[in-house]
């Protein structure tokens, strides 16, 4: 009698084949994504020793300097972080005390996983210190603590009084920029002076102007030179925000940060936001397809030069059905006797080996390059977009359009 094991039969490993072959396939896909957006630790661990060295070296041929550091926001996407970092530092400069900066919380890498500031926003840290050589600054007994509870309207000119005083460290123990401040008109008193701020001191990094100017010449995008197509920038910010703009309908929020700005009400699409009514917030934070037609079509039809569509989006595997919404709208808008001639996206940004933690800073900046910019008034992605192109680069509040 013969005995065939089960791999052994013919039959059998006709049948296994398939399904080894797609394991394979499979793990070698999922082996290449991990490579591919595995960032380069090496450089980041550089990057924070030149962060200690610099720091050190300030606080040792400045021994008069004094300091703040704020309790700031941890874990939230990057330009939630980004927006609140760059009005810290503005705040402490006003207040003539050297900022404390602190690394960004990277949630792609994990809810504590921290990268250097100086990977994304280095002009910060000029003149500024580490957090992690802080106590190497102020001792315990040259630290003063302090809590801050005053109104919106109030508080940013009553934190600069509080910081104006004598002792060499002030640690902030509450968060004060909280949403309700970021929301509130308090930051139009703000900014005039951060407009500035941002003129001054903005800076990307190398690797994110780099790949920028990369995705530019691939895409064949205009930037500052002649070169490219002028293009229109939409943020298409879709993923988790359809749950997140139910929730802020239900509070009846408005707008974030820079998009409640007076100058760029006249900017907001019609029917204007009223928050009143959850139906209108809805249709701003997660406007369907056919109002971002409308409001394309209408750019176009004063612009006629503007044929191409940058889309920024959030299409991801945990958010497939972003996919679709981005190829529906790309239908509907190049379909014959459409406004718009190519479109190109997020997903065709040439981000090499190691650089996906860049991504959305990318993203950014091209939103900031474009000759019109179309943002969502609920996303700090699109909110930092508007404070660049007005502050860092003087725009005109003419060429940004609110959904």
């Amino acid at each position: 009698m013969h005995h065939y094991s089960y791999i052994g039969s013919p039959s059998r490993w006709r049948l296994l084949r398939p399904v080894l072959v797609i394991i394979v396939v499979a793990s070698l896909l999922i082996s290449y994504i991990f490579l591919k957006s595995r960032p380069s630790y090496a450089y980041y661990d550089t990057l924070a020793k030149h962060e200690e060295a610099e720091s050190r070296r300030l606080i040792r041929n400045s021994p008069e300097n004094k300091y703040v550091l704020f309790k700031q926001l941890q874990g939230a996407g990057f330009n939630n972080q980004a927006q609140e970092i760059l009005l810290f530092h503005h705040l402490a400069l006003q207040s003539s005390r050297v900022y404390v900066y602190q690394p960004v919380i990277w949630r792609p890498s994990g809810a504590q996983a921290k990268v250097p500031l100086t990977a994304f926003i280095p002009g910060i840290a000029r003149n500024s210190i580490s957090s992690v050589v802080f106590n190497e600054a102020c001792s315990a007994e040259e630290t003063k603590h302090i809590n801050i509870k005053v109104t919106n309207l109030s508080l940013w000119e009553y934190t600069k009084l509080q910081l104006s005083g004598n002792e060499k460290c002030i640690v902030v123990d509450n968060w004060i920029l909280n949403w309700d401040f970021l929301a509130s008109a308090a930051l139009h008193d703000i900014w005039p002076e951060f407009k500035k701020y941002l003129a001054s001191h903005f800076q990307w990094s190398d690797a994110i102007q780099s790949i920028a100017q990369r995705a530019h010449q691939d895409l064949n995008l205009r930037s500052s030179n002649d070169e490219g197509e002028p293009y229109i920038a939409l943020h298409f910010r879709r993923g988790d925000f359809e749950g997140h703009c139910q929730s802020l309908a239900a509070r009846q929020t408005g707008f974030t940060t820079w998009a409640t700005l007076p100058s760029l009400q006249p900017s907001i699409s019609s029917p204007r936001l009223d928050t009143a009514n959850s139906t209108s917030i809805t249709e701003h934070c997660y406007p369907p397809l056919h109002r971002i037609v409308t409001i394309i079509n209408s750019l176009v039809r004063d612009r006629p030069h503007l044929r191409t569509l940058h889309v920024l989006h959030d299409g991801a595997w945990d958010h497939p059905l972003v996919y679709a919404q981005h190829y529906s709208l790309k239908a509907t808008l190049t379909a014959k006797g459409g406004p718009i001639t190519r479109v190109t996206h997020s997903g065709q940004v040439p981000i090499g080996w190691g650089e996906a933690d860049w991504a959305v800073s990318v993203d950014t900046e091209l939103a900031r390059r474009a000759e019109v910019f179309v943002g969502n008034g609920y996303s700090s992605l699109s909110t930092q977009v508007v404070a660049l192109r007005l502050g860092a680069d003087g725009g005109r509040v003419e060429d940004i359009a609110l959904l």
